[in-house]
């Protein structure tokens, strides 16, 4: 008989933590743009938070298997956070804002690790798929939160009162760290994720990297090896293709909230907006919609690559032909598809990456996986700001849309003998 699913209390420390994110990278872009800065500015400032992310999932690690403790590194992140977003909330000089942002990615990207670590600890191994189930709800309360309120603080204060949120709300993770995270007697091995497909599944949605072993040459070497071989590209293939929808994500992105501004529409409209692609992927994100992505299919995964290819296609078009207003209605339009496509795409190629990760050699897989990861966003942002610049939004978006019908391509031409014979074989 399974053991009832008793709910943990420190899952309630998620909801501010996603409450920061959601508020900060909006804040961030929309105030370097009011201090006079340029969209290759709002690049600068993705990418150096995307860059980050590498060297903070090394050490939080490594941190992690050295205290052998949870809650002193949560309490760590928070107050780091707590710093950072106060240094950022004072700033008025872009370069400093882009410095301090940089230095908030290292903090804030440790919480997640201690989230999943928290999980394997507190959850039975029966009761993980509920637990990450929740913690996915938690996440999508949390950026609801921190945008509905930036929404009410923009009705009637001015856009540096935004700036007061990320700090309440780390306040508030420092508290609940405080008092809900209790330190276990058998703390779980990090390792022990990759063990778990709903473990696995739900660390990397929330943190698309996670070191458990330092990549080495001869990972990479036994990596190209692999990609000449048939019967062993599942892998790489799969990297190269989360490579490329990662790039296509922040070529558009990064760049997406300039062009709004840029069309003239308000803070608040920008915001609402936020509010509404929450909304799709809290919806595409439950049970009934993302149940079938957690069966790994890699049809499914096609299709909805294809689906936020055909929408940053749309964008292209849209910078085009659309000007003022006329944009705020064609993004809820985008913002749907885009919506409903992420958590699906996102979801079904992390359960395929535990499908087909080898029994032996995992720390270095997900390694050389979550490098290659990270140097995606990293370019996808840095790129964007560029070419939007020089040669316009609508290059920018049809790149996007490029790297994403590349994405779900490489997964069509890979994957469908295999789901020609699963299906003869049924």
């Amino acid at each position: 008989m399974a053991e009832k699913f008793l709910r943990p209390r420190w899952l309630y420390a998620i909801i501010p933590f996603y409450a920061i994110q959601s508020c900060i990278g909006t804040y961030v872009t929309l105030r370097i743009l009011d201090l006079g800065g340029s969209v290759i500015s709002i690049g600068f400032a993705a990418s150096a938070y995307n860059i980050v992310l590498i060297p903070s999932a090394f050490l939080g690690g490594r941190i992690a298997d050295y205290i052998g403790k949870r809650r002193p590194l949560l309490g760590l992140s928070a107050i780091g956070q707590l710093l950072t977003l106060s240094l950022i909330a004072m700033s008025t000089d872009v370069n400093l804002m882009i410095g301090f942002y940089a230095i908030y990615s290292f903090f804030s990207s440790l919480s997640p690790t201690v989230f999943s670590l928290l999980l394997m600890d507190t959850v039975s191994k029966e009761n993980l798929g509920e637990g990450s189930a929740l913690s996915f709800k938690y996440m999508i309360y949390g950026s609801l939160a921190g945008n509905a309120l930036g929404f009410i603080v923009l009705t009637s204060l001015p856009l540096t009162a935004v700036a007061l949120l990320p700090i309440a709300f780390s306040s508030i993770l420092l508290a609940l760290s405080l008092l809900l995270v209790k330190d276990s007697k058998a703390v779980t091995e990090r390792q022990a994720i990759a063990f778990n497909a709903d473990a696995l599944i739900a660390r990397l949605t929330h943190l698309p990297v996670i070191l458990l072993k330092t990549p080495k040459v001869d990972d990479f070497m036994g990596l190209v090896r692999d990609a000449r071989g048939v019967m062993t590209r599942d892998i790489p293939l799969i990297m190269v293709t989360n490579a490329l929808f990662f790039l296509g994500a922040n070529l558009f992105f990064t760049s997406y909230t300039p062009f709004l501004k840029a069309n003239n529409l308000t803070y608040l409209e920008i915001t609402g907006l936020n509010i509404f692609i929450t909304c799709i992927n809290g919806l595409a994100s439950t049970q009934r919609f993302s149940g079938f992505s957690k069966k790994g299919d890699p049809g499914m995964v096609v299709e909805f690559l294809s689906l936020r290819a055909i929408a940053f296609l749309f964008a292209a078009i849209e910078s085009l032909y659309f000007f003022g207003h006329d944009v705020l209605y064609v993004t809820l339009l985008l913002y749907l598809l885009i919506g409903m496509a992420y958590t699906n795409i996102t979801i079904g190629m992390n359960a395929l990456l535990y499908r087909f990760l080898p029994k032996q050699g995992q720390g270095g897989t997900l390694g050389i996986y979550s490098a290659i990861g990270s140097v995606a966003m990293f370019l996808g942002s840095f790129l964007s700001g560029n070419i939007s610049f020089f040669f316009g939004y609508s290059v920018t978006f049809l790149l996007s849309s490029i790297a994403l019908f590349g994405a779900a391509s490489l997964f069509e031409w890979h994957f469908k003998p295999l789901r020609t014979v699963d299906e003869e074989l049924i």
